[in-house]
């Protein structure tokens, strides 16, 4: 299985990112230039979930995508696909997605091989599709 949660904690760790847990409202994690992610794990039904959220935060310090939050909706939009962005290029590799969607795996069958949300899957997809321009009915791994 791809990104367990032990792996995630342990790379965050080795990157000098400390990751606590605490309650949050109105969002399920926080993540600051400083080298912190406050998650509230009160939120989290799956681990799945829990692992969907750390890549996310991890994409925020792999590509120094951070806001203020009072920053213009714009600069938040920015900031939140360049961290979906790296944190599919680092977590979700295109040659294992293209692998299984070649197989016939679902989406689901898909996330559970990757650990994450079936909403992130489809995100990779697009971001893959849409902004890398890969094409998906004629590349070869």
């Amino acid at each position: 299985m791809f990104n367990a949660l032990c792996d995630l904690y342990a790379d965050l760790d080795s990157e000098d990112i400390t990751v606590f847990s605490c309650p949050l409202c109105g969002r399920k994690a926080i993540s600051s230039a400083d080298g912190f992610i406050g998650m509230d794990c009160s939120q989290f039904e799956t681990e799945a979930e829990e692992a969907t959220v750390l890549i996310h935060e991890e994409g925020h310090f792999t590509a120094g995508a951070f806001y203020t939050p009072f920053s213009p909706f714009q600069v938040q939009a920015q900031a939140e696909y360049r961290a979906d962005k790296a944190a599919v290029l680092k977590r979700i590799p295109l040659c294992d997605l293209i692998d299984d969607l070649k197989f016939g795996y679902s989406i689901w069958e898909i996330a559970d091989r990757f650990n994450v949300q079936p909403a992130f899957i489809w995100r990779a997809y697009t971001i893959y599709r849409d902004h890398l321009g890969v094409d998906f009915e004629n590349i070869i791994c």
